[in-house]
């Protein structure tokens, strides 16, 4: 698995080299984690030769996977190739290499399972549920390393030892991407305090020992950390505000001012640095006229945006057949003007400055897109062979943003309908590719839209004359955008989408926090686990959205509740009508309920106005 992995490597350098004036950010992002790996390649073959099956442990695999998912996918921090290892070793050892690759052994798992069983020996409750213990063990030692990660706190020395300032900033990161990714409060503080213990312990100390941060004790990280409590509040409600923009459609301008100041404090961060360039692309295409872009751009991230459903289903219902005969190109429709030129110019840098650091399929492809617009010959010829080559890095994966946006510039670009048809087919009719023994991926989530991916798919056979498939894709569109005959209010505790902020605090009092910009309000219920989001331009202000998440007193109808089984709650509101931002959408009583599932099992349920308009 190495040597392939580093022959796909050095073929997809080879092939970037081979670009005329165009080595850069591509290349340079991936001998950037290669000359990192190589401080780490003895050491990821030792516990290579030690790797086990996920069968041989039971359901951890399935815990491990799901707390990653959410960890790593859910709060956009990566959307790469991501390898697990489980080793059987006896020593406790939890890994996030430079390339993605998670590592984890069976010394962690055994130790957390014997403290677990003295917990739950005596508690018929925590026995039932078990396995939330087990991840809610995991996720805070597992979230260190994603922070490590998403810090870039690598060097290519060996045995390089953590200044104090980066572990305590670590662990504030940690927390940050805990809260985000909707673990409950203080889990990393009870880790580190377990670890504390660990630590005083001659015996443990020893197994443990993959833990120590060199003269930075347990406790003194968690007295940090529990000192920096404003700190990490702040970087939460800064960074959960730009994913809140991102992945709505709004705020993009307030969002890329606050990824300015957080870049400042964390200037080699791969995690604000792919969510800069993310934001500044995303502003990029709200300066674009929809009609000129015919086809949508698939970002490497959880994005709902109905508007540009609405706009591209409309541009490719009323498009004439004949469309190649336009006079002009996507180029000459998109290039950068005199209004927008500055917001191009901006996105490429951002994504440059991400992609110099490490190599991301899908990055690469909504790269490629932009790239489609550039002024510069050299950047635009080399479009199709970016994105071609991050379609090919990906293939298999169940995110298919690179896929998605290879096909649309086959086809904008005039080259091969054909093949841009089968692609897009791909995307929405491929199953899933399933875990093997043999090696083992996090599974990289399904962020786009489907309903894009459609409307891009119908204008493609249009174009191709496929008057049977056009009209099949027509209708599945139209019968998904058409509003509801009648809507009835999905009511938690007296509480519904489109009640009036009054109602709200009558029903449930004020909330633990509230944070705000220039849209909306976000109202956290941290007692009921529970965001609501309030429509702020409004002069009295309405419930726009409200995101239940794992675990929540509260209920649907039928008693269902997050935790519930897929099945229970398909039993409930019936089957899926489309994915989208690594979830299932749900059509019920008129309303739309989004839900993720983490091993089968609900981990938050989002309830918004069908076709609703923000």
């Amino acid at each position: 698995m190495k040597d392939m992995r580093r022959t796909v490597l050095f073929l997809l350098s080879f092939f970037f080299i081979a670009i005329s004036g165009f080595t850069d950010p591509l290349t340079e992002g991936m001998y950037t984690r290669e000359r990192l790996m190589q401080v780490y390649r003895n050491e990821i073959a030792e516990a290579s030769s030690h790797e086990i099956a996920a069968s041989e442990v039971g359901e951890w695999y399935d815990i491990i996977e799901t707390s990653l998912f959410m960890l790593i996918r859910r709060t956009e921090l990566f959307r790469g190739t991501m390898r697990l290892i489980i080793t059987d070793r006896k020593n406790a050892r939890c890994v996030m290499y430079p390339d993605g690759t998670f590592l984890v052994s069976t010394g962690l798992l055994d130790y957390i399972d014997s403290l677990l069983f003295m917990d739950t020996s005596g508690s018929a409750r925590k026995i039932r549920n078990l396995n939330n213990e087990r991840e809610n063990f995991f996720a805070p030692i597992a979230a260190v390393c994603a922070a490590q990660f998403a810090l870039n706190y690598y060097s290519t020395a060996k045995n390089t030892v953590f200044l104090p300032e980066q572990v305590y900033t670590a662990d504030i990161m940690a927390s940050v991407l805990l809260t985000i990714a909707g673990y409950p409060q203080g889990l990393l503080e009870t880790w580190l305090d377990r670890l504390a213990s660990l630590s005083a312990d001659t015996g443990t100390a020893k197994v443990f020992a993959a833990f120590s941060t060199g003269s930075i004790k347990p406790a003194a990280r968690l007295e940090q950390l529990n000192g920096n409590g404003e700190d990490i509040t702040h970087l939460y409600e800064e960074i959960s505000g730009v994913l809140f923009a991102l992945q709505n459609r709004r705020g993009s301008a307030d969002a890329r001012t606050v990824l300015g100041n957080v870049l400042q404090l964390f200037p080699q961060s791969l995690y604000i640095n792919r969510l800069n360039a993310l934001v500044a692309h995303q502003e990029w295409l709200n300066s674009l006229d929809k009609r000129d872009t015919e086809m949508a751009t698939i970002l490497p991230a959880a994005v709902y945006d109905n508007a540009s459903v609405f706009a591209f289903f409309q541009s490719a219902d009323f498009m004439f057949e004949n469309d190649d005969d336009e006079q002009s190109d996507y180029f000459s429709k998109t290039m950068p003007a005199r209004s927008n030129s500055a917001l191009y110019e901006q996105a490429k840098k951002a994504y440059s400055d991400y992609l110099t650091m490490i190599y991301e399929a899908g990055i690469a492809s909504s790269y490629a897109y932009l790239l489609a617009s550039s002024p510069l010959t050299h950047e635009r010829n080399a479009v199709l062979s970016i994105a071609e080559q991050a379609d090919l890095f990906h293939t298999g994966a169940d995110d298919k943003t690179a896929r998605a946006n290879y096909a649309a510039l086959l086809s904008l670009l005039r080259k091969d309908y054909t093949k841009a048809q089968q692609l897009l087919a791909d995307c929405l009719y491929a199953s899933v590719r399933k875990t093997t023994d043999k090696v083992l991926f996090i599974t990289t989530g399904f962020p786009a839209d489907e309903r894009l991916i459609r409307c891009n798919y119908f204008r493609i056979l249009k174009k191709l004359h496929n008057k049977t498939g056009a009209a099949k894709e027509r209708q599945w569109l139209a019968d998904i955008l058409k509003e509801p005959e009648t809507a009835v209010p999905i009511v938690l505790r007296k509480v519904s989408v489109g009640d009036t902020v009054d109602k709200l605090l009558s029903a449930w009092d004020r909330p633990s926090t509230i944070i705000y910009n220039y849209y909306s309000e976000r109202w956290l219920y941290r007692l009921l686990n529970t965001e609501i989001i309030i429509r702020s331009k409004d002069e009295d202000g309405s419930v726009l959205q409200i995101s239940i998440g794992f675990p929540s007193s509260l209920s649907l109808f039928n008693e269902i509740r997050t935790g519930d089984s897929r099945e229970a709650f398909e039993k409930a509101c019936g089957k899926a009508a489309y994915r989208s931002c690594d979830a299932l959408m749900y059509h019920k009583q008129g309303n739309l309920l989004q839900v993720i599932y983490g091993n089968n099992k609900v981990r938050n349920i989002t309830i918004r106005n069908i076709n609703e308009k923000r």
